[in-house]
C-alpha cells in the first residue's frame, strides 16, 4: 500500500493532473476577479492568508476555486519534491538529469517560500514619505522605522515617470541598520524586511506669492522681511482646512483646495499678531492694515515617494530557490547540447 502511494506521489500523471487542474481553475477564477473588483480588488495588497480570512471565508461562492487552486498547486509542489526525493538515490546513474531536478528542487523551495510568506508575513502598501520624514512601521516589524534621506523620480521624454530613486535609512529603535537607494526591482532587503517603490505624487507645502517687492515663496519656517524693520514668519500650512462653528481652523485632507497659512507678525511699531491666512477669503485685517501684499501666484511643493513594506520571512528561501532553478536551466541546456552533439538528440529542425 504504502509502496502504491509512493508511486502516486512521484508520477508523471499525477503532475500533468494538477497542473492542469490548477491551470483550469485558475483561468476561470480570472473571470471572476475582473467581474467582482470589490471581493478581489485588495488580493495583491495584502498576504493571502489575510485575503482568505477577510475575504475569502466570507464570500466562498466566488472564492472556492481559489480554495482549490491552491490546494492543487500545493500538491504539485509535494509531488515535485517527491519526484526530487526518488531521484536522489539513482544520482550515479542518472546525474546527467540534474539540470531537471535542480529545477524541480527550486520550485518547491519557491512554493514553501510563497506558502511561509503567506502565513507568517506581513504587507503593508500606500506609505507616503516626503524627504527627511520617518515612518514607523513597528506594525510590520516591532522597533524599526524608515526614513526618506532622498528622492528623484526621473521622467522620460514624453513626461512619463521612468523610475523613482529613494534613498531609504532603515532605522532599529533609534540605531541605523541599513542604508540604501532602491529603484524599480531594486527593493530594499534588511532584516527580514522588503521595501519597494510603489509610486510617488508631489503635494503643495506652499505658496508663490505676488509681494511689493516682487515674488515670494512661503512655505512652513519662510520669514519675510518687511518694510520699517517687521518680519512675517510662516509657522504652518495646510492644504485644506475648514472654519468650525467656533472659529477654529482644522485640517480636512491632504487635497489642494482650501489652503492655509497660519503666520506670525512682528513688527516694531505694532503688536505681535498671530492668525490664519486662509487664501480663497482674502487678506486678514491686521496684516492689510500693516501694508503688506500678498497675492497668490500658483502652489509650489515636493515630491513625495509611495512605499510597499513587506515582512516576508521565506524571502531568503526564494532566492536559493531561484538560484536553484536557473543553475538547472542552463545545465540541463548544456547537457542536451551535449548529448545532440554526440548524436544522444535529433537536430532541431
Amino acid at each position: 500500500m504504502l509502496e502504491r502511494i509512493w508511486k502516486l506521489l512521484c508520477s508523471l500523471k499525477l503532475t500533468i493532473w494538477l497542473a492542469s487542474v490548477a491551470t483550469v481553475l485558475t483561468m476561470g477564477g480570472s473571470i471572476v476577479m475582473i467581474k467582482y473588483p470589490k471581493t478581489f480588488g485588495s488580493i495583491d495588497q495584502m498576504t493571502l492568508s489575510e485575503w482568505f480570512s477577510r475575504f475569502g471565508s466570507t464570500r466562498p461562492a466566488l472564492s472556492w476555486w481559489l480554495y482549490l487552486s491552491s490546494f492543487a498547486v500545493v500538491l504539485l509542489g509535494i509531488n515535485t519534491f517527491c519526484c526530487f526525493i526518488d531521484w536522489l538515490p539513482k544520482f550515479r546513474a542518472r546525474w546527467r538529469k540534474s539540470g531537471e531536478y535542480l529545477i524541480h528542487l527550486g520550485f518547491v523551495l519557491l512554493l514553501t517560500a510563497f506558502v511561509w510568506g503567506s502565513a507568517a508575513g506581513a504587507r503593508s502598501e500606500g506609505n507616503r514619505l516626503r524627504v527627511g520624514e520617518t515612518l514607523d512601521i513597528g506594525h510590520i516589524r516591532p522597533g524599526y522605522t524608515l526614513r526618506l534621506d532622498a528622492f528623484e523620480p526621473t521622467f522620460g521624454p514624453q513626461g512619463r515617470p521612468d523610475d523613482m530613486r529613494s534613498t531609504l535609512a532603515l532605522l532599529r529603535e533609534g540605531r541605523e541598520v541599513r542604508r540604501q537607494t532602491i529603484h524599480l526591482n531594486h527593493p530594499l532587503m534588511a532584516e527580514g524586511l522588503v521595501v519597494l517603490p510603489y509610486s510617488f505624487d508631489q503635494s503643495a507645502d506652499g505658496f508663490r506669492f505676488r509681494t511689493a517687492a516682487g515674488t515670494a515663496e512661503l512655505r512652513p519656517g519662510s520669514v519675510l522681511p518687511l518694510p520699517g524693520g517687521g518680519l512675517l514668519r510662516v509657522t504652518r500650512f495646510l492644504p485644506d482646512v475648514v472654519r468650525a462653528g467656533d472659529g477654529g481652523i482644522y485640517p480636512r485632507s491632504e487635497n489642494l483646495e482650501n489652503p492655509a497659512f497660519e503666520l506670525e507678525l512682528l513688527h516694531p511699531q505694532r503688536d505681535p499678531w498671530r492668525g490664519w491666512y486662509l487664501l480663497r477669503g482674502g487678506l486678514p485685517a491686521p496684516l492689510a492694515a500693516a501694508g503688506i501684499v500678498l497675492e497668490p501666484i500658483e502652489p509650489i511643493g515636493s515630491y513625495a515617494s509611495i512605499l510597499t513594506v513587506n515582512r516576508d520571512p521565506g524571502a531568503g528561501l526564494a532566492a536559493i530557490g531561484s538560484v536553484l532553478m536557473g543553475t538547472g536551466v542552463l545545465f540541463a541546456l548544456a547537457s542536451f547540447y551535449y548529448k545532440r552533439a554526440r548524436g544522444d538528440r535529433p537536430d532541431i529542425l
